[in-house]
């Protein structure tokens, strides 16, 4: 599999997984967030370009939408990007 590399919008909001409420809690496939947490992350991150980022790591399937809860659910792609040497970044889980 070739290397994804997101952009740094598209980075912020897949870590969000990672690091709820702040806290370097890990992350699971099927793990949820609302998305107003994203649109906090979005109002909290100064100078960066957020418009569009969310449907595009859906349609990398980095994570999906869930319309009935109103947010997203992190996929196996997505935690793959994040924690195995197959994505693009690899955060180590203490």
């Amino acid at each position: 599999m070739a290397m994804m590399l997101l952009t740094k919008p598209e980075e912020v909001m897949l870590v969000q997984f990672h690091e709820q409420k702040g806290d370097r809690v890990g992350a699971r496939p099927g793990d949820f967030l609302p998305a107003s947490y994203f649109r906090r992350t979005e109002s909290d991150t100064e100078g960066v370009e957020f418009d569009g980022v969310m449907d595009r790591l859906v349609a990398h399937h980095l994570v999906e939408r869930d319309g009935d809860r109103d947010g997203y659910v992190l996929t196996r792609e997505g935690y793959d990007y994040l924690y195995t040497r197959e994505g693009g970044r690899r955060i180590t889980e203490e």
